[in-house]
């Protein structure tokens, strides 16, 4: 090769090189702290609460030139959220749209339209706090200027729905007056048997005796949740976790329902918000509460009659759900419980398992229904699996306590 050729070789070369490792430099520091994209989005997903991290990542995306490209495991899931939200016959098809646009997020945290149709599915679900979340997440994407106006317009709709929704739940009855309401709304022909409520006085556990007594109910303190015995192993909550309870051990209350009352079920709660309460509260207490397993579920749920709800065969007589609810949570303890007394094992809210899914521990299994679902999703075999970070207005739990 002569040097003439040799010499514009090299500038070709030097100039391939250059182009290559700028366009490579832009594409990979996304972040002034010198951070790569990948190593936030990989941040996040270990702490995907970390709201400032994940404003950091959609800013960076925004400001990077070429934008990201978008993988494509996370546009799969994109096209499924938006096959299960055209499909929806209700709100179980909602929630399969909010896991897979999850799924999208998790993936490619800064990707616009994935935070759009998130948003859509949340207020379909009846999720307004999480749809304007989403929303606001849209708006930092930096959309078009009328898609930017759109979506600050239906922040506006939604923050107005979210007041509406709480100004109609009327205030917590007196507990004899609702004892009695609800005693004389029930209908004869579905109620199986009538509901005695006895006014029992829990104990302290004590002796080992105490502790393998099917039925038992007792406190670890004078203020202390009510459990109640299933077998010598364990014993579970006598009620769903209130927003009393979450309140004293949290200092605040999540609740979509808060003028419902302290005892109505606290929700609104994640499985990982669920996660901190428990530890709190067993710092607090010095005892062993958790979330339970299916299989203690379902045992304390079917006791000694494997009937089709949680203590009897009529939805109504035991639980709150679609037709009933009046579209809200209701204070626990005013259905029929079951043999073991425990109430509300099906309806009001849905109780988070510590349980994974069949697929990974990304996803928590729940039991039980809720006031949004038909009796069908009320009965004793139901399950779903939803992403443990997620939050909608039906989600509560019930505690577990490991004996002795």
């Amino acid at each position: 090769m002569d040097e003439g050729r040799f010499r514009t070789f090299k500038s070709l070369a030097a100039i391939l090189i250059f182009g290559f490792a700028g366009s490579f430099s832009t594409t990979v520091l996304a972040d002034p702290s010198g951070e790569t994209l990948q190593q936030m989005v990989d941040q996040l997903r270990s702490h995907p609460d970390d709201k400032a991290l994940r404003e950091r990542i959609v800013k960076a995306a925004r400001e990077q030139t070429p934008a990201p490209a978008v993988p494509e495991e996370a546009r799969r899931f994109f096209i499924r959220g938006n096959t299960a939200l055209e499909d929806a016959q209700g709100q179980d098809g909602y929630l399969r749209a909010i896991r897979n646009y999850s799924e999208a997020i998790k993936i490619a945290p800064w990707w616009g339209d994935a935070y759009h149709s998130l948003a859509k599915a949340r207020d379909l679900a009846k999720d307004y706090p999480g749809a304007i979340d989403a929303l606001g997440l849209y708006l930092l994407t930096g959309p078009a200027q009328a898609d930017a106006r759109q979506a600050q317009d239906r922040i506006y709709a939604l923050e107005e729905k979210q007041d509406e929704k709480r100004e109609r739940a009327p205030e917590q009855p007196a507990p004899a007056a609702a004892a009695a309401a609800a005693a004389i709304a029930a209908p004869a022909a579905t109620v199986e048997a009538p509901v005695s409520v006895k006014q029992e006085t829990p104990v302290q556990i004590s002796t080992q005796e105490t502790t393998r007594r099917p039925g038992t109910v007792f406190r670890d303190c004078s203020d202390c949740p009510e459990m109640v015995v299933v077998n010598p192993s364990y014993a579970m909550g006598k009620y769903l976790v209130t927003q009393k309870l979450w309140r004293d051990v949290m200092g605040s209350n999540p609740s979509f329902f808060p003028n419902c009352g302290d005892d109505c079920p606290v929700e609104h709660v994640s499985w990982k918000d669920i996660q901190e309460f428990l530890a709190k509260l067993n710092q607090r207490i010095g005892k062993s509460y958790g979330l339970p397993t299916e299989a203690q579920w379902e045992a304390a749920c079917h006791a000694a009659s494997p009937t089709e709800f949680c203590g009897g065969r009529q939805a109504d007589a035991v639980a709150w759900f679609l037709r009933n609810s009046g579209a809200k949570t209701h204070p626990v303890g005013q259905k029929k419980p079951n043999d073991l007394g425990l109430y509300d094992m099906n309806g009001d809210v849905w109780e988070w398992t510590n349980d994974c899914s069949d697929v990974d521990c990304l996803y928590r299994v729940l039991r039980g229904g809720s006031w949004t679902y038909d009796p069908q999703f009320a009965g004793s075999k139901k399950r779903i699996a939803i992403d443990s970070s997620i939050r909608l207005n039906d989600y509560g739990f019930r505690l577990v306590r490991t004996l002795p």
